[in-house]
């Protein structure tokens, strides 16, 4: 039996093009794991973390490229969502649009965040309400960005 080589053309790859990247933070696994499926279906780059150590953790390769954080206004731990959002800030020399997520938006404290605008929606939020929330914020903080370049 002879073997024949096959001529081996290369196919070009078509790389996703992110719609923008968003960072959840929230303790509930089950709700983060469902949100970044939700968010990567509609071509976000999303990034996750449990809680506030894990998220300010990502700070630092995070830089210049966040557009959107959306955080658990009870995360269980030693911050708010509010204050992880403030630190945020601090740590990237600049807000993101901001989405805090609660279950008692009269309770939640609202972050302060220059040149950024915070949303604070109670839960569960629909899928296609969040969905319609982001290309505006991701806009809004690249068109923030491109300013702030020239």
């Amino acid at each position: 039996m002879s073997a024949q080589l096959a001529e081996v053309v290369p196919l070009p790859l078509i790389e996703a093009v992110s719609h923008g990247l968003i960072l959840h933070v929230d303790d509930d696994e089950a709700v983060r794991r469902s949100t970044a499926m939700l968010m990567r279906s509609a071509g976000y780059e999303t990034r996750e973390a449990a809680n506030d150590r894990q998220a300010l953790a990502q700070a630092d390769s995070l830089r210049g490229r966040l557009d959107v954080l959306i955080v658990d206004y009870h995360l269980g731990g030693d911050l708010t969502g509010t204050e992880v959002a403030e630190e945020f800030a601090r740590l990237l020399g600049h807000a993101v649009p901001t989405v805090i997520l609660t279950g008692d938006p009269a309770n939640a404290e609202v972050p302060w965040l220059a040149d950024a605008p915070v949303w604070v929606a109670r839960k569960p939020l629909a899928p296609e309400i969040l969905l319609a929330a982001l290309s505006p914020l991701v806009a809004f903080r690249r068109a923030i960005a491109a300013a702030a370049v020239r």
